[in-house]
């Protein structure tokens, strides 16, 4: 069974970070067992650093890009250069897979065969894996009614059937840094199917996560919800809130969105 990894990588990016989230991969797919190929886009111009870890991880695909075009483009890219695999995984670059990730989603996968994408739980961390400062379960079943809400899965968890993009489209280009969302409202409209699994598949890093929520961020996942809204014929009341929410102050955001009534909801 051949499986596909697609990361992103910019000059932003933690060398160190970087490494340890492709090591991650390179262990989980040792353990699952699997042909994994890591396909990997340059966003732009980076430093010698990154390349040398880059091609350390024996990527099976490196595609660059002059500049930076973002997300979006990127994974698009990587999309259209996929080779036929059975299964596509999304990864960031400074986040770690979790050793039994491919086994669980490849598991699930094969046993639901309804199933057009599965996610999964994340644990978040700051500085060190075992410094957990939360824990986000998704729902077990991804319906588009729960678009409004917020998010159905955690991005870097999703794998997706390797006909997923055939069928649905690929990344939406006109909502930067929420390309995901509009993915998700596209698939899910159109009849995807969606689950999540209920174990944590990544480990996500959170250091500097609050401090980089941009008023432009803010202003393109309100648009992406009141996109998906009208489509739905809502009133967009939790897009909205939640637009509000984003223009509070750094220390108050942190700690409201690790609330455990936060992710009761959104698990509900």
């Amino acid at each position: 069974m051949k499986c596909a990894f697609l990361i992103c990588v910019y000059r932003n990016d933690d060398v160190e970070h970087l490494k340890e989230a492709l090591l991650s991969v390179r262990s989980a797919a040792e353990k699952a067992g699997n042909d994994v190929r890591i396909y990997i886009h340059i966003d732009g111009e980076v430093s010698q650093d990154h390349l040398a870890v880059v091609e350390g991880c024996n990527p099976y695909k490196v595609v660059k890009s002059a500049s930076n075009v973002g997300l979006a483009v990127g994974l698009n890219k990587l999309i259209g250069s996929l080779e036929g695999e059975n299964y596509i995984f999304r990864m960031d670059a400074d986040d770690i897979c979790c050793l039994e990730r491919i086994s669980l989603q490849l598991d699930y996968m094969e046993a639901n065969p309804e199933v057009d994408l599965v996610g999964g739980a994340i644990d978040e961390f700051v500085g060190d894996t075992a410094n957990v400062v939360a824990h986000r379960d998704y729902p077990n079943v991804a319906h588009a009614n729960y678009l409004p809400k917020g998010s159905p899965f955690a991005h870097v968890t999703t794998c997706f059937r390797g006909d997923f993009f055939d069928r649905f489209g690929c990344y939406p280009t006109d909502y930067p840094l929420n390309e995901d969302i509009a993915l998700w409202g596209e698939a899910l409209l159109k009849g995807a199917v969606g689950h999540n699994i209920p174990s944590t598949l990544v480990q996500v890093r959170m250091d500097g996560a609050y401090s980089r929520r941009t008023l432009k961020k803010a202003k393109s996942e309100l648009k992406v919800y009141l996109r998906i809204c009208k489509q739905l014929k809502v009133f967009p009341f939790i897009p909205l809130a939640r637009f509000g929410f984003r223009l509070m102050p750094v220390s108050l955001v942190s700690v409201l969105y690790r609330s455990p009534l936060r992710n009761k909801l959104l698990k509900s």
